[in-house]
């Protein structure tokens, strides 16, 4: 991807990330990219194409996530899972999930990237998953889902710290496991 393009795709990805996708216009992704509206259409024809774009940034980043923890055995797999929830909600100054909250809003306007969004989401509940199976728990989906809650929560009560409470007490119910 171009520099000036990714450029735009990062500007837009932090917009959608913190006042939503519903209520950022191009208009707003141009300013953010510093370009005037014109330019933004030269790289994306339409708003579907800059969604699917982001998408496309969204799962490069679990990618990189899992590529990072794929040489573990699944309980230090999952020790270091949790510590990137609690890093990346304190480095994006957000509690909401980086890919949940983008696919529930993309279900919620009705967007057609919708499908794209639900790979995504799927890929890294079956990454997660397949870990805390693996520990032999009969609720592989538990901590997933957990998790998919507590960034929910913490997110709608405004409470960081709500957050890593509940992500240090997932962990250490999960590593717990014999």
């Amino acid at each position: 991807m171009s520099g000036k393009r990714e450029h735009v795709v990062q500007a837009a990805l932090r917009l959608y990330r913190s006042q939503s996708i519903g209520r950022t216009t191009l208009k707003d992704v141009a300013q953010a990219a510093e370009m005037p509206l014109g330019n933004l259409y030269y790289y994306f024809k339409s708003r579907e194409a800059l969604l699917l774009a982001v998408l496309d940034e969204c799962e490069r980043e679990l990618q990189a996530l899992l590529s990072r923890l794929e040489s573990l055995s699944p309980r230090p797999w999952l020790a270091a899972y949790f510590e990137w929830l609690l890093h990346d909600a304190e480095e994006r100054h957000s509690t909401s999930c980086p890919f949940g909250s983008l696919a529930t809003e993309l279900r919620a306007v009705g967007e057609a990237a919708v499908g794209r969004a639900a790979e995504i989401v799927e890929c890294y509940r079956a990454e997660v998953t397949a870990r805390v199976a693996a520990l032999g728990t009969s609720e592989p989906d538990a901590v997933f889902m957990g998790v998919q809650g507590a960034h929910a929560v913490a997110t709608i009560l405004d409470d960081p710290a709500l957050f890593r409470r509940s992500i240090q007490h997932l962990e250490a119910r999960t590593l717990a496991v014999p």
